[in-house]
């Protein structure tokens, strides 16, 4: 293994960890948006499944193939093309 590849993996590593972090902290302030009214959950429940589909293949194929995605989030997606590829493309 070269080192180019370690530093590859490692990077990949720490991505994906900073992912989960970032879908922890805004789930977090999603359920305070439920408490507190004052404060748009929505917003922040996107972000969170966001930060988890690019953390985890399988939830993002999971979320991609739901029909709340299909019916409420495509459109949306496919309008913003850096959203697009976060979803679409392969992790």
């Amino acid at each position: 293994m070269t080192f180019e590849e370690f530093l590859k993996k490692v990077w990949w590593v720490l991505k994906k960890l900073l992912f989960l972090y970032l879908f922890w902290v805004f789930i977090r302030l999603a359920v305070i948006g439920l408490i507190f009214p004052i404060i748009p959950q929505v917003p922040f429940f996107v972000l969170s499944f966001m930060f988890l589909a690019g953390a985890s293949r399988h939830f993002r194929k999971f979320i991609v193939s739901t029909k709340i995605f299909n019916k409420f989030l495509k459109g949306y997606v496919d309008k913003h093309p850096k959203i697009a590829a976060f979803f679409y493309e392969p992790v």
